[in-house]
Formats: structure tokens, C-alpha cells, sequence
């Protein structure tokens, strides 16, 4: 689902290439120059718009958005309840320059390209999800139950109802099943894959879950059986994160922080 007025232009200038904002300002510093001799009143009201642009973009283009903040379109229900789609939130990406992503930060971070839509462009396309589990974690979720963490069930407020799917992490393969023997897979270049192989199969069901490698994270969406996550697709590579979801701050009846229900208390370990 794609943006609509009046959201459509905060989206694309959210999104213009560092290229064509360079061109743009550098247009603007020689129209500058060209009107600088002039000294009526049109000249230079041109000049400092113009200056306005050329300063604005350098403060947004190449200072506050690559290191600071920037808006993210929410286009999905894979994070219903918590973020509704229109929401657009502020995502910092100064929060994870100066520490690492903790369990439960709702994260934006750049899509896996296995697991694009048609549409949807490699390398440049975010998703946003829940990051539920850090290296060394080990994740179940068992159908009709809820997710395990670390042997221990977790009570997730947040969540849009019980996952009524089955999932393990085996090899670093995150791995979903149900009860009629259906097994998929998710990983690198691997998304959802029928697991045919009998010998897998009968491993996965009778093999406990294993520990989250290091460098990886578990994604869910809070709309968990209604969401294109981990589960689907693997784990994420850390360094495919670009920041933390802060706030919505549209649209107005929305404005509040972005995880905005209770956090779980994590069982301590065994």
C-alpha cells in the first residue's frame, strides 16, 4: 500500500538519493552566483530562498538523515496493534551508534533481498519488525501457544494474537512446521522453501531448538500471523539495521511513542 496525500510528498523527500540532492544544491549555489551582481529586491529574495535550500539540504540530506532521524511510512499490518498503517514514525539512527539493539526495540532495517515483493527494490527497501531474539537466545514458538525464550514461555503484551504457527531455529535456519508434517525454511536466499527431504524433516521435529548465532537477530512482526518476518525469511544480519523506531509523530491522532505497550519481564535463564 503506497502513501496518499498529503503523505506522498513527506515520503519522497524522505527517500531522494544523496545524488540527486547534491545536483540539486549544487544547481542552486551557481543560480546563486549568476544572481549575487543583481541588487533589486527580486534578486535577492531569490538568493535567500536559494541560500535557505542549499543550507536546509545540507542540514537534512547529508547531516540529520544519514546519522540522525528520518521518517518511516509504515505500508503494512504486520505490526498491528502497536503501528497502524499510515503511521509514519521517526526512526533515530543515532540509537545504535552508541549501543547495541535490545530485545523488544521495534527496528527498521534494510530488507533481506530474498524477501522483497515484486516492486520492491534490492538494497534500498526497509522493513520494520520486533526484534525478539539477540545472539545466543534460543527461540521456539509452538502453535496456539506463544514463543519460548530460553525454555520459558513469554508473555507478550504487545502481540495481535497467539502465533498459530510452529517454529525452530536449527544451524542458524529458522525453520516453521505444523502438525500435519508440513515443514518450510527461511535463510540466506531462502524464503519459506518446502522442506522435502525426509531426513530434514523427521531432524527438525525431533532436534531442539539452537542458539541464535552471533551477528544475527530474530524479526517478528507484532501481527504475527499475518506478518513476512524471520519466520518466513531467517535471521537478519546485524549489519542490515538502520535505527530504532521512536515515536509516530503522524498522523496527529496517533502521535506517541512507538512501542507504546508494556515490555515483557525475560525469565531469567536457567
Amino acid at each position: 500500500m503506497e502513501p496518499a496525500a498529503p503523505l506522498t510528498w513527506i515520503e519522497t523527500l524522505a527517500r531522494l538519493p544523496v545524488a540527486t540532492v547534491v545536483f540539486t544544491m549544487a544547481g542552486c549555489t551557481v543560480l546563486r552566483l549568476l544572481l549575487a551582481p543583481s541588487q533589486n529586491r527580486v534578486a535577492r529574495f531569490l538568493n535567500n530562498t536559494l541560500d535557505a535550500i542549499v543550507y536546509a539540504g545540507i542540514l537534512v540530506y547529508l547531516l540529520i538523515r544519514p546519522y540522525l532521524v528520518q521518517p518511516f511510512y509504515i505500508p503494512s499490518e504486520s505490526m498491528v496493534p502497536t503501528l497502524q498503517v499510515g503511521d509514519v514514525v521517526m526512526v533515530g539512527k543515532f540509537s545504535y551508534r552508541l549501543g547495541q539493539p535490545q530485545r523488544f526495540d521495534i527496528v527498521v532495517f534494510r530488507a533481506p533481498d530474498w524477501a522483497l515483493r515484486p516492486g520492491q527494490i534490492p538494497g534500498k527497501t526497509d522493513f520494520v519488525k520486533r526484534l525478539i531474539g539477540l545472539p545466543g537466545d534460543v527461540i521456539e514458538i509452538k502453535a496456539g501457544e506463544g514463543l519460548y525464550l530460553n525454555g520459558k514461555l513469554l508473555k507478550e503484551p504487545y502481540i495481535n494474537g497467539i502465533p498459530q504457527y510452529s517454529m525452530k531455529i536449527i544451524d542458524g535456519i529458522v525453520y516453521e512446521y505444523d502438525d500435519a508434517g508440513n515443514v518450510w525454511k527461511g535463510g540466506p536466499h531462502m524464503m519459506r522453501v518446502d522442506v522435502l527431504d525426509p531426513a530434514e524433516r523427521q531432524r527438525v521435529f525431533t532436534t531442539p531448538s539452537q542458539p541464535i548465532p552471533p551477528g544475527k537477530y530474530l524479526m517478528l512482526g507484532d501481527n504475527r500471523n499475518n506478518s513476512s518476518d524471520s519466520h518466513h525469511w531467517g535471521l537478519l544480519d546485524a549489519k542490515r539495521v538502520v535505527g530504532k523506531a521512536l515515536f509516530v509523530f503522524w498522523p496527529p491522532s496517533r502521535i506517541g511513542p512507538a512501542n507504546r505497550s508494556p515490555l515483557p519481564e525475560v525469565p531469567p535463564a536457567n
